[in-house]
């Protein structure tokens, strides 16, 4: 089991402790830098799992692990332009992108953990997140670097999920 706990909560602290006693798996942080996620799990088994959106934000992440707790992260998660939720990009960036113009932006993060790969004799499988919902978004996603992909948004308006109907319908 996996929890998504937000760097911005206020008590981000206390909602991973909690996760990691009622058994977590991995936890995963986004909407800031989770920088002291490896604090909040250690001496469990519990992996954690930054989102990130750019090779700077992967590497400020996973070059403060390093330093402070001599470790890296289990699984990186990347959300892209198209991804809902609290992106890592300004309004003048998602303004001016296009299709096909992340690419080189997400080839680039597997170069930051390729350089974490190397030094702690581990793989650091890559997610893609963000504007997939199709077999051909999934093939060139796997072409760019990425291990696995997450989909969600697209499953906001199926009878599965509890959102209101106003919001399904938006």
């Amino acid at each position: 089991m996996g929890y998504n706990v937000m760097t911005a909560l206020r008590e981000q602290e206390a909602h991973v402790k909690a996760a990691v006693k009622a058994g977590a798996d991995i936890i995963f942080s986004g909407a800031g830098i989770p920088a002291k996620l490896p604090e909040y799990v250690e001496g469990s088994n519990t992996k954690i799992a930054p989102i990130v959106s750019t090779a700077r934000s992967a590497q400020v992440v996973l070059k403060y692990w390093d330093r402070k707790y001599h470790r890296t992260a289990d699984l990186v998660i990347v959300e892209g332009p198209l991804a809902g939720g609290h992106l890592g990009f300004s309004k003048e960036e998602l303004d001016g992108w296009k299709p096909g113009n992340y690419e080189e932006e997400f080839r680039s993060i597997r170069k930051v953990l390729r350089s974490y790969e190397e030094k702690y004799h581990c793989q650091i499988p890559l997610v893609a997140a963000g504007g997939i919902w199709d077999a051909v978004k999934v093939e060139e996603m796997e072409n760019l670097g990425a291990d696995a992909v997450q989909v969600a948004t697209r499953f906001i308006p199926t009878e599965e999920c509890d959102a209101d109907i106003r919001y399904k319908e938006a």
